[in-house]
């Protein structure tokens, strides 16, 4: 005898979930979705799974079963059923359930799709895999040996910025008018993403400004290749390396390319995929072997276009390249004069925000890196952090930023607040002195002779002493630099927590102080973080397991 149904004035919720990890081995790797039903308890009542597409069609029937057999308590029809999507109401509506079907927010199943992810968090190390249906260890082989050489290359110190980008092209791949960033020019995250177009790209730092303001933004999909520490991987990959003998260009120097989708779930990449990265990196190194023209484009001179050959797994492959990317001479309609903007800027502001500022910073980087200075500097971006350093502590542009400024960011602000090792000092001090006499040539910058004073003479040897002194570190980077001597990755999130936890069990260090409480500003606000953040999450993203 079936048992009878109960009706009641509860309502239930629906949700259809994508599922937090691939699939592959079936074809094209997809996200399957999820279609759950929840009692007004939170307990779930019944659940299908399909692929994308797929579920929705499955929904009365879903709905039905989980009315007539419930996997907690007795059969019973909610008297309403709300869902979110608006197909699945339509959905619902037309299957004459008896029952109301009410299109609204189902805030209940962010606490399913928390626990699932957590789930994948604890089985991360499980079952990874350089390999796939798709890929096998041949064409991994050639991707290693081809990153290898594209990591001894250094790009980082080559490109200026992580928006000095290039649009490439590989027709046999599939690949046309990409737009491809490269990060690490501070010496972290170190890497290439490649995005489908300058628009995507674009997104993409609106989500990394949008993080840091404690959003969490969708991002547009794109291809990430980092360059990890071994030390970082699971052990089934560093397993997988060692035992097909894969060239790896230093501890530091594991690639690991994934592809990330809206909501920062990786998944492996496809052979296609790993050839043009193969590719990418066969040709980005001879590209950049020219870096005084391309760092003159990037300024606003004559376009670059370069079509290179590359001996590629698959055959020679052509890789073209155009600097700056269709489209980009148009972006930022940056002024004729940017360090007068920024004078303007500086003038009475309390609060220099740094969304007013960074353009236009970045228009002087661009103009730096094209520039006499800084062709005999192996890499820059250190004249970024004074910037922002004379933003957020001495209410100052790089405009209005006064000797004696200058002299307490260099001396103080950056050993206590830039977790960065000594013998950084000299590349530190050569940048700001190149710049500043860039300023001075370029725009006649009034006070470019009095920095250049406060760098010269002992200069390196003062901020090397600095750097090295842990009494002048603030708390934030005291515990930064001992992790970093302990062992643990401390521009990971896990690296952090993993170092806090062994700090719990043991006395405070000497060199570490609290803080006081009794005086000083409030923080400031920090400057967006741009594509190295959303690029940082991706990475850890790719360490989840994937089906």
């Amino acid at each position: 005898m079936a048992t009878k149904k109960q009706r009641t004035d509860i309502e239930w919720v629906g949700a259809l979930i994508s599922m937090p990890a691939y699939v592959t081995g079936e074809g094209a790797p997809y996200r399957p979705e999820t279609l759950f039903w929840m009692g007004a308890d939170g307990a779930v009542l019944g659940h299908a799974a399909g692929k994308p597409g797929e579920v929705v069609g499955q929904a009365c029937a879903s709905l039905r079963s989980t009315i007539e057999r419930p996997m907690v308590g007795r059969p019973h029809t909610p008297a309403r059923v709300r869902v979110a999507s608006p197909a699945l109401a339509e959905a619902l509506r037309g299957g004459q359930l008896g029952t109301e079907v009410v299109c609204g927010p189902t805030p209940e199943v962010d606490a399913i799709v928390a626990m699932m992810r957590e789930r994948l968090d604890a089985d991360a190390d499980i079952e990874q895999s350089y390999l796939s249906p798709d890929v096998d260890p041949v064409a991994m082989a050639a991707f290693f040996q081809a990153t290898a050489a594209l990591f001894r290359a250094t790009p980082w110190k080559t490109v200026p910025t992580d928006d000095s980008l290039l649009s490439v092209t590989i027709e046999e791949l599939g690949v046309r008018d990409a737009v491809l960033s490269v990060i690490g020019q501070m010496g972290q995250s170190l890497g290439l993403i490649l995005f489908a177009g300058l628009d995507d790209f674009e997104a993409y730092v609106d989500a990394g400004m949008a993080m840091d303001e404690g959003e969490h933004p969708a991002i547009p999909p794109h291809l990430s290749l980092n360059f990890e520490p071994g030390a970082e991987l699971s052990a089934p990959l560093r397993t997988q390396v060692a035992d097909h003998r894969w060239e790896v260009a230093g501890p530091t120097a594991y690639p690991l390319l994934v592809a990330v989708d809206a909501d920062l779930v990786a998944r492996p990449p496809t052979a296609r995929e790993v050839a043009m990265f193969e590719a990418l990196a066969l040709a980005l190194p001879r590209l950049l072997a020219d870096s005084k023209a391309l760092r003159a484009a990037w300024n606003g001179g004559a376009p670059i276009e370069r079509t290179l050959v590359v001996p590629a797994r698959l055959g020679d492959l052509e890789v073209s390249f155009r600097v700056p990317c269709e489209g980009e001479s148009t972006r930022h309609a940056p002024p004729s004069d940017p360090l007068a903007a920024l004078l303007e800027l500086g003038r009475g502001a309390d609060d220099i925000r740094a969304e007013a500022r960074r353009p236009l910073e970045d228009e002087l980087m661009r103009r730096f890196a094209a520039s006499p200075e800084a062709m005999p500097l192996a890499r820059i971006g250190f004249c970024q952090s004074v910037m922002d350093l004379a933003a957020d502590y001495v209410d100052a542009t790089i405009a209005t930023l006064a000797p004696a400024a200058l002299r307490e960011i260099v001396f103080e602000l950056i050993p206590r607040k830039v977790s960065i090792d000594a013998t950084a000092a000299s590349e530190i001090i050569d940048e700001l002195r190149a710049f500043f006499a860039f300023l001075g040539r370029e725009f006649g910058f009034a006070q470019a002779r009095g920095c250049a004073r406060v760098l010269g003479g002992d200069a390196v040897q003062r901020l090397a002493a600095a750097l090295s002194d842990s009494s002048k570190f603030g708390m934030a980077k005291a515990m930064v630099m001992a992790g970093r001597e302990a062992g643990f990755d401390m521009e990971t999130k896990e690296g952090i927590e993993a170092w806090m936890r062994v700090m719990q069990t043991q006395p405070l260090p000497a060199t570490i102080r609290l803080p006081s409480f009794s005086a000083g500003a409030p923080p400031r606000r920090r400057a967006p973080a741009g594509p190295k953040k959303v690029a940082r999450k991706a990475a850890r993203a790719a360490r989840k397991k994937h089906r």
